[in-house]
């Protein structure tokens, strides 16, 4: 077990409310290690670990994890009384609930429906728990999870994915994000930080995540960062905003908001940091699978029909982030193109309001494990391989103009056979 980072957690007489829940799937079980092996045996939380598990064997789980942290692991029993710096894993045939500190255990369906046992136990966690509920969502297959996570964000608690990248499967993952409440996308060694981070900021009055923050300051704020950006975030989701400050207020070890806001009148280079840090740079290719298999079933084969050869088919993607959405979106149309036989100009305009995201994306070259997000006949057709990167073949390059854009200050692109914006919508 690699001995983990030492990380200094706030007095545990002040958690004892607090509980983490992990959920898992496919894959899981190496990043539930991963998380335990820098997670400290002294952090004063609970911790409990939601994984879908093969109901024809024995679990082997809490041997396993054992195997990775000096604290107690134990299977849940039904009305098992919860303890700090003690980890509780789900038995096999069980759905799980908690209330009033303690668990509740009720016997699973036997039926085909899809597992839910992570939404079932985040629901209740964010009904009892309210805002010292913390979800976690590791890697898996499906979507389980993703609804659970809306109820502990609705309920003030905080919620951390793995980032997709380093999960094994990352459907659970990117089910989350593309729900829009994540408030951090995390490797499972470095979650251990966010985690004190949030809990030392809600013990601290003076630090943004109550709702209670001074409107004045707030409002100074957003005009320190709208002067130095250009960008206005005051329709943003207040906890997402609140979080973000929360993280740069850590970050330069500034506990007062009044002070920080101080200190941003002096520190041109802290507001940069800010603004980019309310920038949620988060999107892959083909993001959200279901969606594109719609686009691509329905959408698009529909707007083909109705033109003609020679016709223009204008495509406006919004908030593009580095480009990714904009080239799925672009591949599937001249995938479509082709199968109709017909003769179109294809012209699609991406824009967002984030500079550095419309360098990358007009760069066209991604890392190679971006194969995993592509489906394979569309990689072979449509993108070009070196020995370092992946990119989209010239021919569908030319057909996208990646191009700065506020789409709340600026007017928009009009006469469009198809405008996406999900990842603006999303936050």
């Amino acid at each position: 077990m690699a001995a983990p980072k030492h990380i200094t957690f706030p007095e545990a007489t002040s958690l004892d409310r607090y509980i983490v829940a992990i959920g898992a799937s496919a894959g899981g079980l190496e990043a539930i290690h991963e998380f335990f092996d820098h997670m400290p045996q002294d952090s004063g939380l609970t911790f409990i670990v939601i994984q879908h598990l093969s109901p024809d064997y024995k679990s082997l789980l809490v041997e396993l994890v054992a195997k990775h942290t000096q604290m107690k692991v134990a299977e849940a029993a039904n009305d098992m009384t919860l303890q700090r710096n003690c980890v509780y894993i789900i038995p096999n045939k069980k759905l799980m609930t908690i209330k009033g500190h303690k668990l509740k255990l009720a016997d699973k369906v036997k039926d085909k429906s899809p597992n839910t046992a992570i939404d079932t136990f985040f629901f209740s966690l964010a009904s009892d728990k309210k805002d010292k509920a913390i979800a976690i969502i590791l890697s898996g297959t499906g979507t389980d999870g993703t609804k659970g996570i809306e109820a502990i964000k609705d309920a003030g608690g905080m919620v951390i994915v793995q980032e997709p990248s380093t999960a094994k499967f990352d459907g659970m993952p990117n089910s989350a994000i593309t729900s829009g409440n994540a408030d951090f996308i995390l490797p499972p060694a470095k979650m251990n930080e966010e985690l004190r981070n949030f809990i030392s900021q809600q013990i601290s009055p003076d630090l943004p995540g109550k709702q209670n923050i001074d409107d004045k300051l707030l409002d100074d704020l957003f005009q320190l960062v709208s002067t130095s950006s250009g960008q206005d975030f005051n329709l943003y989701k207040t906890p997402t905003i609140l979080r973000r400050i929360a993280r740069r207020m850590l970050a330069v070890d500034i506990p007062d908001v009044k002070d920080y806001v101080a200190y941003l009148h002096s520190h041109e280079q802290e507001v940069k940091l800010l603004a980019k840090d309310f920038l949620i740079g988060v999107t892959k290719f083909f993001r959200d699978k279901a969606a594109f298999e719609v686009l691509a079933k329905d959408i698009i084969p529909e707007i083909i029909a109705q033109k003609q050869d020679g016709e223009l088919l204008k495509v406006w993607v919004c908030a593009c982030s580095t480009g990714e959405e904009a080239y799925s979106i672009a591949v599937l149309i001249n995938d479509c193109v082709k199968k109709s036989g017909k003769q179109l100009d294809i012209k699609i305009f991406a824009t967002d309001v984030d500079e550095t995201s419309i360098e990358i994306a007009g760069k066209n070259s991604y890392p190679l494990s971006v194969a995993k997000e592509i489906p394979a006949d569309l990689l072979k057709k449509y993108f070009v391989k070196d020995r370092e990167a992946y990119s989209v073949i010239p021919s569908i390059r030319k057909q996208i103009v990646f191009a700065r854009h506020n789409v709340i200050k600026s007017p928009p692109f009009i006469k469009n056979d198809l405008v996406t914006c999900r990842n603006m919508l999303i936050y």
